[in-house]
């Protein structure tokens, strides 16, 4: 992509540029209602005449403001939405391989927030930079008609704008690269907590992550920081720069005034002008960050849409052909040269110990994983039920209904495999059992609609012996139409029974809206540099009007120095005020994120990303354009008023009933008008994110059903409501805008009539702080909903009361928002030391009882008495980190401890590599089972509590692992669904009634 503040044109469609070429044509007619207000308004300061003149300019300004804030925002919205769809299908194509290197958080973030910044590079850059080409040479030509010698001084200094822009601009270029690198690893690093976050609070280690929050946060602020004050000092150099030269033009318009050399209305003219020659390339530069944000998210998505398409075509038939594959991984080949045909009818078992290489065959078959040897094909579409399943809607019935649009037969084949009564449920209530069945029955409706190639990956891992047994046959009878490759450590059951599992309906955690406090020290600045702009107005009207009475020179020296002065405190104060504000807006926004992760402790909400990344960063960057503008406004109209009463009693009152309509009307007509579409966009904003996210995590089974091209055009359409949000949110922002200039305008006109220029002028000076009232006005909800998605109520659960043994006595058990409990009249009383085995059929409550006993879920009733646990949990919840931090996430041990841990877990080989950087998603199902169980045994607590250890294992490993097991004289509850693993424990607790009928 070319580089410049055009760089990203060429990357858009044809109605971006067109809705830009649109915003040049309103930025001419916007430079020729400036030229003739500015004449007009002299005319009536001076002679009382061109009264309509002035009207008609102040109605065209404010009609042409409107216009342009809708065109550049439907600039905005076009762009956005053809990016983020190019970057997703990109995305798609190259794989879930290259999607688990680059990172789901850091794609999430360049697909929402990175593309959001266009948000800015459109609606404040690129008009600015239009305007700056426009209106300057028209108002800079009409000056040099009417006063050369200060058109002269324009020339020479208007140049040294962009100069200095381009200076600063070039240094800020790779702090811009540098702060998104640390945007997208915070988003990273905080998903890496997330994801350990329940294990890291049964090992007692939640908590004190809290200061690794507060520290990520902390990097985070640093980095934007140095950023931002680089940007800023861009402004504050544009801001001086344009300041000072027009003071030295305003002293320049008096010296001649004093002498004679030129009229009092051609000085005012001049004087109404000159700020708009520099002001359009000050808007430029200071918005340069903006587009540097934008341009780097183009720049990001680029890289990844610049890719060539290798991705396999899928031939008719339906066969599988492996021919001696082998596949380099971790210093050895798994597989080491298989080789095995299947066709319709014919099913083939994938045999072998874990990490054998089952999962990277099944990984070549879909053409995820690059095989190093041998070949591997498919002929005909596949249905895949991963290891891992993973979803991309929010309940069964609606992924089946994106697997196989427009199916009739959904009920049918979910019933086939025990999982009717769970397509309406929310999938985060689904336990792993239960997902993994509504994982067999996409596939199964996927084979009944026309995929002849069934791959499967251990399907009945996580389910008791009564479903395995329907959902083998089930499978049996989808190999009559389909070749289907199968992997399964288990062996095949014969009971018959029905089952019956809880009802869940979602309910949502009241969320309590709780104040966020005002950086007062950054408001308390923007007010002084907002009435350092109006002093600096009305010092230079004032100036001019007494160099018209030609009074000795010396007379106006003070009002030079005052002219100065006010013309360079004003951009320093404006630097200054931007630093505190957003340096407060940081501090608060780290702050939250730390108690928010101490509340995620108490609740183990699984939407956490989201609050901790983006609803954080709404507060962070909404409390600056909410909570501020309002206090500079109010500021800035009292000074105003204030000062003219001291000069006209009648005309302050007009001023302060026209600012009075203006701050409270625009920010009314603003809301109103958009229909609440800030709201809309914000929830719509967080379901994009939240979409985007899910439908990376869930790529290699979307891609594997050829099911991610109907999540694409869902995602689409949402973006499409998002851009027509953001039309309708300009709409209401350019009419509050428009009624702003209008209210200015007006008092500008009416106080024009008394001859007196300050009068005149500085209304026209409190456009900018009104400015921006209808956007905070906007924001305002949400920020309020943000600022309560971090703030909800988290009470400290009470400690239950400790001791060695197991004690429960009439307990109730239920989850949040359930209709019933999960467990009712529980009673159990284990002695220390002893062997319990926990079965009973997929979500009868086994999960249940195991949260329970880890203080994730408080009876509603009953006596409980809890030793201190430890915990291995059926998703081994590891980290993108060294096998040595994995472990070491149960406490500081030494090496020699990890290393007999890992021993103890059937890991010998591991033991050499604690400084191997792991990837959850390239250790097999079986190792990274063993890596969470040496991890539980590493923690010094009384019970062991596992889920499924075995669930992965090859049945040699599986009685190894459970004879050292048996060594560890700690009381173990061991969830099982293996018969021959329950008959060897000291007691069996059987939750299948009344789940068994």
């Amino acid at each position: 992509m070319r580089r410049g503040p055009l760089g990203a044109l060429p990357q858009l469609s044809k109605n971006a540029r067109r809705a830009l070429a649109g915003v040049g044509a309103l930025a001419f007619l916007n430079a020729l209602a400036l030229v003739a207000q500015a004449v007009a308004l002299a005319s009536v300061i001076t002679t009382r005449e061109g009264l309509p003149l002035l009207a008609v300019a102040v109605l065209a300004r404010a009609g042409l403001s409107w216009a342009t804030e809708s065109a550049a925002a439907r600039a905005a919205a076009g762009a956005k939405e053809e990016l983020r769809t190019q970057l997703l299908a990109k995305t798609f194509e190259r794989g879930p391989g290259w999607i688990a290197d680059r990172g789901t958080a850091e794609l999430s973030v360049l697909a929402t927030k990175g593309l959001d910044a266009l948000d800015a590079y459109f609606t404040r850059y690129l008009p600015a930079l239009v305007t700056a080409v426009i209106v300057p040479p028209l108002a800079g030509a009409w000056i040099l008609f009417t006063d050369w010698p200060s058109a002269v001084l324009i020339a020479v200094t208007v140049p040294l704008i962009p100069v200095f822009a381009a200076l600063i601009g070039w240094y800020t270029e790779k702090r811009v690269r540098k702060a998104a690198d640390v945007t997208e690893l915070l988003s990273a690093q905080l998903l890496e907590l997330l994801r350990a976050l329940p294990v890291l609070t049964v090992f007692g280690r939640a908590k004190q992550q809290a200061g690794a929050v507060r520290q990520i946060g902390e990097q985070h602020r640093r980095a934007t920081m140095g950023t931002l004050k680089t940007a800023f000092l861009s402004a504050l150099v544009l801001e001086i720069a344009a300041s000072l030269s027009v003071a030295l033009i305003a002293v320049g318009i008096g010296v001649r005034l004093v002498h004679g050399d030129m009229t009092l209305m051609t000085a005012l003219v001049v004087l109404i002008l000159a700020p708009e020659c520099y002001l359009p390339l000050r808007a430029a530069g200071a918005a340069h960050h903006a587009s540097e944000d934008g341009l780097e998210a183009v720049r990001r998505v680029a890289e990844v849409v610049d890719h060539e398409d290798r991705s396999r075509p899928r031939l008719p038939g339906g066969s599988v052909h492996v021919d001696n594959l082998r596949v380099l991984r971790r210093g050895g080949f798994a597989p080491d040269g298989i080789s095995f045909d299947v066709r319709p009818g014919e099913i083939h078992r994938l045999e072998g110990a874990s990490g054998a290489g089952k999962s990277t065959t099944f990984g070549v078959l879909l053409g995820f994983v690059e095989p190093t040897d041998g070949t591997a094909f498919v002929a005909g579409d596949i249905a895949y039920v991963p290891q891992k399943p993973a979803f991309a809607a929010a309940t069964p019935r609606a992924e089946l209904e994106l697997t196989v649009p427009g199916a009739d037969d959904v009920e049918q084949v979910a019933d086939e495999v025990v999982a009717a009564h769970l397509l309406d449920r929310q999938i985060t209530d689904l336990s792993t059992g239960e997902r993994q069945r509504v994982a067999v029955a996409r596939a199964l409706l996927r084979v009944r609609h026309g995929a002849t190639v069934l791959l499967l990956d251990e399907p009945t891992a996580h389910l008791d012996p009564v479903t395995s047994r329907k959902v083998d046959k089930a499978i049996k009878r989808a190999s009559a139409t389909a070749a289907v490759v199968l992997a399964s450590h288990r062996d095949k059951e014969t009971t018959e029974d029905e089952t019956f599992a809880r009802v869940v309906t979602e309910e949502t955690q009241r969320e309590r809206p709780k104040r966020l406090p005002i950086p007062w020290k950054g408001a308390g600045l923007g007010v002084l540099a907002a009435v350092a702009g109006i002093a600096l107005t009305a010092l230079a009207a004032h100036l001019i009007a007494r160099a018209a009475e030609m009074p000795p020179i010396l007379t106006l020296s003070v009002l030079v120095v005052g002219v100065r002065t006010f013309a360079l405190s004003k951009g320093v104060l404006r630097y200054v005020e931007r630093l505190v504000t957003h340096h407060e807006a940081f501090k608060l926004a780290t702050n939250l994120r730390a108690e928010l992760w101490l509340r995620l402790v108490r609740t183990q909400r699984r939407d956490g990303l989201q609050r901790l990344v983006e609803d954080t960063d709404t507060v962070r960057d909404l409390v600056p354009r909410v909570l501020v503008p309002p206090v500079v406004a109010i500021g800035a109209g009292i000074a105003s008023t204030v000062l003219f009463a001291f000069i006209d009693p009648a005309a302050a009152l007009t001023l302060g009933g026209l600012l009075l309509v203006a701050g409270l009307a625009a920010p009314a007509v603003a809301v109103r008008t958009e229909r609440r579409a800030s709201t809309k966009l914000a929830r719509g904003r967080r379901g994009v994110a939240r979409d985007t996210i899910n439908a990376l995590t869930a790529a290699p089974d979307l891609i594997a059903h050829d099911a991610h091209h109907r999540l694409l055009a869902r995602l689409h359409a949402e973006d499409v409501e998002l851009a027509r949000e953001t039309r309708r949110q300009a709409f209401g922002t350019g009419a509050a805008t428009a009624i702003v200039l209008l209210a200015t305008g007006l008092a500008a006109l009416v106080c024009a009539t008394t001859g007196n220029p300050v009068l005149g002028l500085v209304p026209l000076a409190l456009a900018e702080p009104l400015a921006a009232l209808p956007l905070a006005a906007q924001q305002r909800r949400a920020l309020q909903e943000a600022g309560a998605r971090l703030q909800f109520d988290a009470p400290d659960a009470p400690e239950p009361p400790r001791g060695k043994r197991i004690r429960l006595e009439n307990v109730d058990v239920r989850w949040p928002g359930a209709s019933e409990p999960t467990l009712t009249d529980l009673h159990l009383d284990v002695e220390p030391g002893t062997h319990v085995a926990i079965v009973g059929p997929s979500g009868s409550g086994k999960s249940t009882l195991f949260a329970l006993l880890l203080g994730f879920l408080q009876p509603e009733r009953g006596i409980v008495e809890l030793p201190r646990a430890t915990w291995c949990p059926q998703e081994p919840m590891l980290v993108s980190t060294t096998v040595r931090e994995n472990l070491r996430m149960s406490g500081r041990h030494d090496d020699e401890a990890l290393k007999e841990a890992l021993r103890k877990a059937c890991l010998p080989e591991w033991a050499d590599r604690l400084d191997t950087v792991i990837r959850p998603d390239q250790v097999s199902g079986g190792e990274a089972q063993r890596l969470a169980l040496a991890r539980a045994l590493l923690h010094d607590a009384d019970v062991v509590l596992l889920d499924e250890p075995t669930a992965h294992l090859d049945e040699p490993t599986a009685r190894k692992l459970l004879d050292e097991l048996r060594r560890d004289r700690r009381t173990i509850l061991h969830i099982t669904h293996r018969p021959d693993e329950a008959a060897r424990a000291d007691l069996v607790l059987d939750l299948g009634t009344p789940a068994y009928r």
